[in-house]
């Protein structure tokens, strides 16, 4: 035999698992969605710079990459990149 249904949510309950649930969604298209972004730039530029340590020239990582010339120098050089 099937298990009897769940009981309704409350009215309340639901009212405020939607409001937990507006506040989970514009959490993550601001402050997560920023923080994630600048971390990845961040790993990112870092295995730039692990690159051209190892001997990948500037021109073939611009061109791999898909950067501009100017983002990847300053990339390289550890600057903060316009991203």
């Amino acid at each position: 035999m099937a298990a009897p249904p769940a009981p309704a949510p409350k009215p309340y309950s639901l009212w405020t698992g939607r409001v937990l649930l507006w506040w989970a969604r514009i959490l993550q298209r601001t402050v997560a969605g920023q923080d994630r972004r600048r971390a990845h730039v961040a790993r990112r530029n870092a295995a730039m710079r692990a690159a051209h340590a190892r001997g990948i020239d500037r021109d073939t990582i611009t061109r791999e990459i898909g950067l501009s010339g100017e983002q990847v120098r300053k990339a390289l050089r550890e600057q903060p990149t316009t991203e």
